[in-house]
């Protein structure tokens, strides 16, 4: 890949959304981190300012990468707890909604996955408040009983309707990933870690 000079109007605009500061930890003097670490992808929202400590301990050391998807939210939020290790179990429990394109064969694993994210926010500061809301937004929905036909196999317009069902639920999840992801990282500024 080569290595295109960032645009002047970008990195200023850049620069002045951080204050001229590390997007980590504050600090002077920062570099400017492509977050794709495409050095020709110069959009905005693919750069970070990050002071050479940050740059080179956190994003250029194998042994302490972040992981890209969490930089990203990152870049989006600018909420320094997203950084921090005790957001990880979130991250990691929400990151089937970055997948939600599936087939009906996984409507269940999805349901699952739904699930245990709302039970594990409802354990955090404010988790009642905040598993409410994932809830309504991406809750499972209820399925229509399966009713055989009078011959006995299943009846092809139930069958048709739970189709009709998942690709509803799907589109749901589709819909609101980012707001479920919104809320998370807002539920962060409740938690006592994330204010230390």
């Amino acid at each position: 890949m080569s290595r295109e000079n960032i645009p002047k109007k970008i990195k200023e605009a850049l620069l002045d959304e951080y204050d001229h500061r590390c997007a980590i930890c504050g600090g002077d003097r920062p570099h400017l981190h492509h977050v794709d670490e495409n050095p020709s992808n110069n959009d905005i929202y693919n750069l970070l300012p990050l002071c050479p400590n940050c740059h080179l301990r956190d994003q250029h050391n194998p042994t302490r990468r972040i992981d890209l998807q969490k930089l990203k939210i990152f870049r989006i939020y600018k909420d320094p707890s997203i950084l921090r290790p005790q957001f990880h179990p979130i991250y990691t429990r929400q990151l089937f909604l970055a997948e939600i394109e599936v087939s009906d064969d996984q409507i269940e694993f999805l349901e699952q996955q739904v699930k245990e994210l709302i039970e594990f926010i409802s354990s955090f500061e404010m988790g009642e408040f905040y598993s409410k809301r994932i809830h309504e937004l991406v809750g499972p929905t209820k399925k229509p009983m399966i009713i055989r036909s009078l011959t006995g196999g299943p009846d092809p317009k139930a069958d048709k309707r739970r189709k009709e069902i998942n690709r509803d639920y799907r589109q749901k999840l589709f819909e609101n990933k980012a707001a479920v992801l919104e809320l998370l990282v807002e539920m962060l500024r409740y938690q006592s870690w994330a204010n230390a």
